[in-house]
């Protein structure tokens, strides 16, 4: 492989079986779920990396249908963002991000240093007509159920 061609096809690895396309990117007719939640300050705190700092003790818990990606086809993706600021400027850090396709997980964190993670029902529809809200609406794979059972007699 000649010097050039190196050059050409760096932008991710393998460079002779890319696992994911270069761009530039389109995303098209996205569907945004956005919930906004208050939750603990310290825990905040604890969990943004300096020089950053948290304005508020809030987090956006998002999931986003990307029907149309250039070079990545259709998937979803899911995850908590921290408001937050540097300098005085506003910005969001993204805590973790689950997604239900490899090709976009692979882009994100390597070019984007998204924290892009597997997981296959990021947000799996029940059927071809369901919606974000429907699919918000269903708890999470990981999420524990604590109610107790009622007890029947």
């Amino acid at each position: 492989m000649k010097e050039d061609d190196v050059r050409k096809r760096a932008f991710a690895m393998p460079l002779t079986s890319p696992a994911y396309p270069p761009g530039p990117y389109r995303f098209l007719q996205r569907e945004y779920l956005i919930i906004t939640y208050r939750t603990d300050a310290d825990k905040l705190h604890e969990l943004v990396p300096e020089p950053l700092e948290v304005d508020q003790p809030v987090v956006r818990y998002e999931f986003i249908r990307m029907p149309y990606s250039t070079g990545f086809g259709d998937y979803t993706e899911i995850g908590q963002v921290i408001p937050v600021s540097f300098g005085g400027r506003k910005g969001g850090y993204m805590h973790c991000m689950f997604l239900n396709d490899g090709p976009p997980i692979a882009g994100g964190r390597e070019s984007g240093a998204s924290p892009k993670s597997w997981h296959s029902q990021a947000c799996a529809p029940r059927s071809t007509h369901s919606t974000m809200a429907q699919c918000a609406l269903r708890p999470a794979p990981w999420v524990i159920n604590t109610r107790r059972p009622t007890s029947r007699r």
